[in-house]
């Protein structure tokens, strides 16, 4: 006999709560899949604009995001409502339905981010200009081996993509690997890397650089002297402050520390097997190798794939 609990109308302020927390359950549990599609989409909608076109402007996005649940709990409610109680309720309108579409999205998002693409974001000015404060950045993260998210590692492999000179690379600080930094990878596993006077030199050679318009930051009036330094075949511009030492004042103890020399004008270092030797674009406002040493490979988590100012 078939159970009378599957005619049963939906609970109005369950189905309210729902469309407040997750607008697409809220939808599907008052049997209105075609709903759920347009909630769906216009939370996709929402979240895209906070990134590409409300960076900056936080707030309004919250409150976006907050009249669209708000709205689609009153939807929901006043579908449970009006529900027919003869109206057979099709399976994912249940509890055991919802939890499972929940979950396998979870598991998608989840897997998403661990494995394939991962969103983060750069607090800092260190790798100004090419990455502004507060930057969304979108990390390729397949091929590098180190794949896990919030801060929970699900599996580490062999790196099978290559890490190149130039690449911005996001990796666990080595020092505390719950924290991630991204930085420029200048130096690959046996280079040998000088940065004298503020003048980058790979394997003895000077790196090409040419003077550009000053950079005007957003957050005091006086530039910085900007130039275009050429990696490979990567191209980039970096800051320099000319009344800055050239020399290393803070140099913290790190592994391989005695394949390094550092004078007044700098420093010198041979790359160990397994490390890169990464620098911050901002050149004298950029805590990187120069202070606390090499990256392993083990720590990299993937490649800066799109920086969104």
């Amino acid at each position: 006999m078939e159970s009378t609990a599957i005619y049963r109308k939906p609970k109005k302020w369950t189905a309210a709560v729902l469309g407040l927390i997750i607008q697409p359950a809220g939808m599907l549990y008052v049997a209105r899949p075609g709903w759920a599609a347009v909630y769906l989409a216009l939370s996709v909608i929402v979240v895209l604009a906070n990134v590409f076109v409300l960076r900056g402007r936080e707030p309004a996005g919250e409150a976006v995001a907050l009249l669209l649940a708000i709205i689609c709990a009153i939807h929901a409610y006043r579908l449970a409502r009006d529900f027919r109680e003869l109206l057979r309720r099709p399976w994912y309108s249940r509890w055991y339905g919802l939890v499972g579409i929940i979950a396998a999205f979870a598991v998608l998002a989840l897997g998403a981010r661990a494995f394939l693409f991962e969103p983060f974001r750069l607090p800092s000015a260190s790798m100004a200009p090419t990455i502004e404060p507060r930057s969304h950045l979108i990390v390729r993260k397949w091929g590098y081996g180190n794949y896990g998210t919030y801060g929970i590692h699900f599996m580490k492999t062999v790196m099978s993509s290559e890490v190149r000179r130039g690449d911005i690379m996001v990796f666990e600080y080595p020092e505390d690997r719950t924290l991630s930094y991204a930085k420029r990878v200048v130096g690959l596993p046996g280079d040998r890397i000088s940065y004298f006077n503020k003048q980058l030199k790979i394997n003895d050679e000077e790196t090409q650089t040419r003077r550009i318009a000053d950079y005007v930051h957003k957050d005091r009036p006086i530039p910085s002297r900007q130039y275009l330094e050429r990696l490979g075949e990567h191209e980039y511009a970096i800051l320099i402050e000319p009344d800055a030492p050239a020399g290393i004042p803070i140099v913290k103890a790190f592994p391989y520390r005695d394949r390094c020399a550092y004078t007044a004008e700098g420093l010198s270092c041979r790359v160990p097997e397994g490390h890169y030797f990464v620098l911050g674009d901002n050149r004298d406002s950029s805590s990187d190798s120069r202070v606390w040493g090499f990256v392993p490979a083990i720590n990299i988590v993937g490649k800066v794939q799109y920086i969104l100012q």
